[in-house]
């Protein structure tokens, strides 16, 4: 008796490419001051990818960090985020829920779900945008299949 030995192709739901995102795409002008560019709405609840520089604060926020186009040092002096320019991102690390993040000087590529509105955390930091980081991508196993 042989055995009829039949492999199964299926495909995963494809995850989408993130939406490329700039830092100059974030927010207009308008008479009221600076708003959510119709570009950055339309993303909201999607995943983005972006590049930039995190912020070196000297009270950082725990479980994350905030991602900026250029290099900035945030003396807060009790000011709290108040030294981050207006198109800072709060990006969000889940695994690093109440930690603090060592800080990168290098500029720092970001993929996860865009979050557009004022939101204040635990600790009284204030953002208007965030990414909440993508988990870490499936590692695939190595095969113990012995004859």
């Amino acid at each position: 008796m042989r055995a009829l030995v039949v492999w199964l192709a299926f495909s995963v739901s494809a995850v989408p490419a993130p939406a490329a995102l700039s830092f100059r795409e974030l927010l207009v002008r308008s008479p009221r001051g600076l708003r959510p560019s119709p570009r950055l709405l339309s993303l909201e609840g999607r995943r983005v990818r972006l590049v930039g520089y995190m912020a070196q604060m000297e009270e950082p926020p725990k479980g994350g960090f905030y991602l900026c186009a250029a290099p900035v040092f945030a003396t807060e002096g009790g000011g709290g985020t108040a030294d981050l320019p207006p198109d800072a991102v709060l990006v969000i690390v889940k695994s690093a829920r109440g930690k603090e993040l060592a800080p990168l000087t290098r500029p720092v590529e970001v993929t996860g779900v865009l979050e557009v509105g004022t939101r204040v955390d635990d600790e009284g930091h204030v953002s208007n945008i965030r990414i909440v980081l993508d988990g870490p991508a499936p590692r695939s196993r190595p095969s113990s299949f012995k004859k």
